[in-house]
C-alpha cells in the first residue's frame, strides 16, 4: 500500500500542478468564448493530468482575445450546446472529447465536493459511505451538470425565457451526465470490494482513484456525446 501511495501523490500533484498551468494560461487573457469552458478546462486537467493539458494547449486553447462577437449565432447553436465561433473546423472525435470535457467538468466538480460532504458529514447508507455516494454524486451531478450546460446555452440566447433554456440544457446534458457517473461508480465499486472498503476519503489513494474513475466517466459519456452530436440535440463545445 505505501507504493500505492506514493503513485497516489504522484498523480495529484501532477494534477494540480496541471490545473494550476491552465488556470494561469487562461488568466493571462485567453479566454475561451463561453466563459464556463474556462473553469471547464481547469478541472479536466485536475483528473487527466498532463493528457489534459496536451488536449488543452493542443485543441481547446483560446487565441488570447475575446471571441465571443465571433460567435456564429445560428439555428444549430441556438438547439443547446456550447461555443460556436469562426474558426477551422477541429475533427469531429476532438469536438466529442471537449463536448465530454464540458460534461465531465460538472461532473467532476459535483464529485469532488460531494465526496468531501459524504467524509465529513459521516453520511453512510447500508453501513457504507460508497451507496450513499451513488445517490448524493448523482445528486450533485445533475445540479452541477445543468448549471453548466445552462451558462452554455443562455449567453447563446438571452431572450429565451430561462424556463426554455434550462429545458435544453435537460435535453442536452441528462444523459451525457448519466453516462459520465456509470463509469466513475464502476470504477469505485472495483476499488471497494477490491479493497473490501477500506481506501477511504482521507488517503490520497483514493481520490487518485478518484481520478481514474474520472477518466473512465470521459470514455462513457464519449459515445453518448457522439451520438446527442450527430443527432443535433447537443451543439459541440468547439467547432
Amino acid at each position: 500500500m505505501e507504493v500505492l501511495t506514493i503513485i497516489s501523490w504522484i498523480f495529484l500533484a501532477i494534477g494540480l500542478v496541471s490545473c494550476i498551468i491552465v488556470y494561469l494560461d487562461v488568466n493571462l487573457g485567453r479566454y475561451q468564448a463561453m466563459p464556463i469552458m474556462n473553469l471547464a478546462w481547469v478541472i479536466t486537467s485536475i483528473y487527466m493530468g498532463i493528457i489534459g493539458l496536451f488536449m488543452y494547449f493542443r485543441y481547446g486553447r483560446a487565441s488570447g482575445k475575446p471571441m465571443m462577437h465571433e460567435m456564429h449565432h445560428d439555428h444549430a447553436a441556438m438547439k443547446g450546446g456550447c461555443e460556436h465561433h469562426m474558426m477551422k473546423p477541429k475533427p469531429m472525435w476532438v469536438q466529442v472529447f471537449i463536448s465530454s470535457t464540458h460534461c465531465g467538468a460538472g461532473c467532476g466538480l459535483a464529485d469532488i465536493v460531494s465526496e468531501l460532504l459524504i467524509y465529513f458529514a459521516g453520511i453512510t447508507l447500508w453501513g457504507a459511505s460508497i451507496w450513499a455516494s451513488f445517490f448524493i454524486d448523482y445528486g450533485f451531478a445533475v445540479v452541477f451538470g445543468l448549471a453548466f450546460q445552462y451558462l452554455n446555452i443562455k449567453p447563446m440566447k438571452p431572450d429565451t425565457p430561462a424556463l426554455q433554456v434550462f429545458w435544453d440544457a435537460v435535453k442536452a446534458d441528462i444523459l451525457s451526465l448519466t453516462s459520465f457517473q456509470i463509469g466513475m461508480y464502476a470504477w469505485m465499486l472495483a476499488i471497494y470490494f477490491i479493497f473490501h472498503g477500506q481506501v477511504l476519503a482521507d488517503s490520497a489513494f483514493y481520490w487518485f482513484n478518484i481520478q481514474i474513475g474520472l477518466i473512465l466517466g470521459l470514455f462513457t459519456t464519449y459515445p453518448v456525446n457522439y451520438l446527442l452530436i450527430k443527432t443535433g440535440i447537443k451543439v459541440p463545445c468547439a467547432h
